[in-house]
Parts: structure tokens; sequence; C-alpha cells
């Protein structure tokens, strides 16, 4: 019985109303993996993508702690080699919209306060050893306007500007200059159409247009290098990013002066982030010398659903 037939008999034959959150959230990524959909329809035109719901579901289970296992490691080990280097790693896991919109999934209070209980555990987790992390969850559910797009898969310009309010303290306190510590400076919001990478309608988001002019060279020699995935890129770099100048890289610049260093790459930020960055490191010995901070951003379904969490030496190691 090929996948789609199995899929289809257990809609068939289970009722919806008796799958748990975790169960119900797989079969539908499933479903629309079999379907060769990208996304999962929720109520109010939002769209997940399938890894998302299983994620979601992951953070249901009690089990949690041994499926988060292989990135709590690899992360600690990055952690430990920047910090040996006398660099601070600061972790900002970007949380599902799942997490957020249980609702539009139909999901119960219940169901949806069992997975902030597991996206708790992953923070606690991770703080347990030696990782400064960054909790988005709780500002996010807060904030009165949208944190995600509702038809892409990254977070909007709002999700954006609290990110950056999380973590410009971080940076100050770990001796960079901010001009602004309370949070960026004002500048222009701007309603933009952009038709999301989960296809349907275009829609309307809010952007925070910086336009700060940067030099390559002085960018590569910033004290803060960012490293992850395509929240780095989206609203950032133009094209298929949807914008440029009002991503996170363009946010912190505005506060602290200057263009900081990125390294994003598109897919995931697991492994593929560090291993751009231990090539860059290989490739020129000092270029880690001036860093004072890496703020590592990544999609936060990796914690389950990245291809591996590899452990990469930033260093070639010296015999």
């Amino acid at each position: 019985m090929d996948l789609t037939v199995r899929i289809l008999t257990l809609l068939l034959l289970v009722p919806v109303a008796v799958l748990h959150a975790g169960e119900e959230l797989v079969v539908r990524a499933d479903a629309a993996m079999a379907h060769r959909e990208a996304f999962v329809a929720g109520e109010g035109g939002w769209r997940f993508l399938p890894a998302e719901l299983r994620f979601a579901a992951a953070l249901a289970s009690p089990e949690i702690g041994t499926k988060v296992a292989p990135a709590v490691v690899a992360i600690s080990d990055f952690a430990a080699q920047l910090r040996a280097l006398g660099i601070k790693l600061i972790v900002v896991p970007v949380p599902p919209k799942a997490l957020l919109q249980g609702a539009s999934l139909g999901l119960s209070p219940h169901e949806q306060e069992a997975m902030r209980s597991g996206w708790e555990k992953i923070m606690v987790e991770l703080g347990s050893h030696e990782v400064t992390v960054v909790d988005l969850a709780p500002g996010f559910a807060s904030l009165a306007d949208n944190p995600y797009c509702l038809r892409d898969t990254h977070w909007s310009g709002d999700g954006v500007s609290l990110a950056v309010a999380k973590i410009l303290p971080l940076l100050e306190h770990a001796g960079l200059e901010v001009g602004h510590p309370a949070g960026a400076p004002p500048g222009d919001w701007t309603e933009k159409t952009i038709t999301g990478d989960l296809g349907g309608e275009p829609e309307q988001v809010r952007l925070q247009f910086r336009n700060f002019d940067s030099n390559p060279a002085e960018t590569k020699e910033h004290p803060l290098l960012l490293v992850g995935d395509s929240h780095l890129l989206v609203f950032h770099s133009g094209g298929d990013m949807h914008a440029a100048g009002a991503g996170l890289p363009d946010q912190l610049a505005a506060a602290l002066g200057a263009m900081p260093d990125v390294i994003g790459v598109r897919g995931s930020g697991a492994t593929s982030s560090r291993v751009a960055l231990a090539r860059r490191a290989r490739s020129d010995t000092a270029y880690l010398s001036g860093k004072k901070v890496v703020v590592w951003c990544f999609a936060g379904r990796e914690f389950t659903e990245a291809d591996s969490w590899k452990m990469i030496p930033i260093q070639r190691k010296t015999p």
C-alpha cells in the first residue's frame, strides 16, 4: 500500500476528533506531502509548511527532550567553540506559526498549551547547556500586529522588529556599542504587497525600511556576525526575498551604526550555515579575530526537522 493510500485510509477510518494534536498535525502534513502540496491550509487564509506542522506535533510530545537532543548537543558545541575564541553566541530560533496560530488549525487551547510547554522545555534545555537563547514566543504572542506572514514561511516586519528589541540589550551587554538600547530608532513603516513562498493570493505586510548604506570591506570586519537561514535574508537581500533594506540585518545596522557581517543560507540553517562559517574561517585565519558576538537565527522547526545536526569544527585543527 503506497503512502497516499495509507494516509487517506487513516483519515477515513480515524475521526479527527479522536486524534491528539500531534497525530492530527502529522496526518495533515503527510497528506500534503503525499499530494505534493507545499502547504497545509488553515482558517483565515493561513498557510503552513508541512515540516512546521511535524515540528509542532513533536512539541506536544512528552519525548520532546529526546527529539531535540541532537540539536542541543550541536548548538552547545558551537557555543563552546566560540567561547574558546572569546566570542559570545546568541541563539535566536524563530517560533513556528503553528505555535501561535494553532486555533486556525482547529487545535484546542489545551493542545496549544501542550505545544507551548514543549517549546519552553527546549529554551530551558539550551539554557542549561550555557547557551544564551532568545525566546521570541512570549513577545510574538503579545504583539498587536502579526509577527508572521500569512502565506510565507518567514516572519513579518513586526516579527523582525520585536526580535531586534530582544537582541539589542544582549549585544550591549556583550560589549557592542548600541545607539538605541531600547530598540532601533524610528523608521518609515510601509505597506508592501508580497506573494509568499507558500503560494496563494498576494498579501500586505508592514515593513520598516532603513536603506542603510554599507561597505563590504567594513561589513566583513564588523564585530557582530549574523549566521543562519533565510530569516536573515528575507526583506534584506531583495529578489525572491521580497524587499531590500527592511530585514533583520538592516534593523540591527540602524541601531549599531554599521551593517553587521552576514552569512545567510537558503534552506536549513542548522548545519549548512555553520559549514559556511567554517569555510570562511578556514580560508581566512584572521576572520574571527575581530568578532565579539555571533547571532545564530534559524527557523525553530529545525530543532527536529533538519536533515542533520552535525558537529562542525569552526577552525582547522592544528597538528
